[in-house]
């Protein structure tokens, strides 16, 4: 027979070893949640306008998407110094951003489901080149990363340099201001400043 003090030792024990796995999801769920809100943040906060009208953009969905994608990848590089913490906020994002295309996409009309999957399986695909294009760019020098927004963003049709120059100033401007902004801060707390496109001169 076990005495009333190990039992009380074992039960406390059991307590802890549950809360501190409470703890875990717990922190994990507001991770998970932290990464919906800031996908929507970016989406709802954004100044899109800009982006068509200094780029000449036609006010499309693939250039609401071309926009959103460059903003998600400049997010996905400052998570990425957040460890296992950042891992789960990026997924999310992402997530998020899927979510929304598909909502995105059924707004535009009646479109058979064959033809849905092969369109969403090809932005799938260009999603995950740009992200290594924007990656290469990042870890290079200026030429890299211009010579990346120019074939992804642009789709290599941009024959105007200075509008180029701009795009490659304010992400890295951008990355520079999402980079000063302390871990405590970014993994609680889900709005983000951006800058405006109109600012770069």
């Amino acid at each position: 027979m076990q005495s009333n003090m190990t039992k009380r030792t074992n039960q406390t024990g059991l307590i802890k070893r549950i809360l501190y796995k409470l703890g875990i999801h717990r922190q994990k769920y507001q991770l998970i949640a932290l990464g919906c809100f800031i996908y929507e943040d970016l989406v709802d906060t954004l100044n899109y306008t800009p982006f068509y009208k200094d780029f000449n953009m036609p006010d499309t969905f693939f250039s609401w998407y071309l926009v959103t994608e460059l903003h998600i990848w400049m997010l996905l590089v400052r998570f990425m110094s957040e460890g296992e913490e950042g891992k789960i906020v990026r997924y999310h994002i992402v997530e998020s951003m899927w979510r929304d295309i598909d909502v995105r996409v059924n707004k535009l009309g009646v479109i058979h489901p064959k033809i849905k999957r092969q369109q969403m399986c090809t932005i799938s695909a260009q999603f995950n080149a740009a992200m290594i294009g924007y990656d290469e760019g990042i870890l290079s020098d200026d030429k890299v990363l211009a010579g990346a927004l120019w074939t992804r963003f642009f789709g290599l049709e941009c024959n105007n340099p200075e509008h180029i120059e701009k795009l490659l100033i304010y992400t890295r401007k951008q990355i520079h201001l999402l980079d000063k902004i302390p871990s405590k801060e970014i993994l609680t707390y889900s709005k983000i400043n951006w800058t405006d496109l109109r600012d770069i001169k």
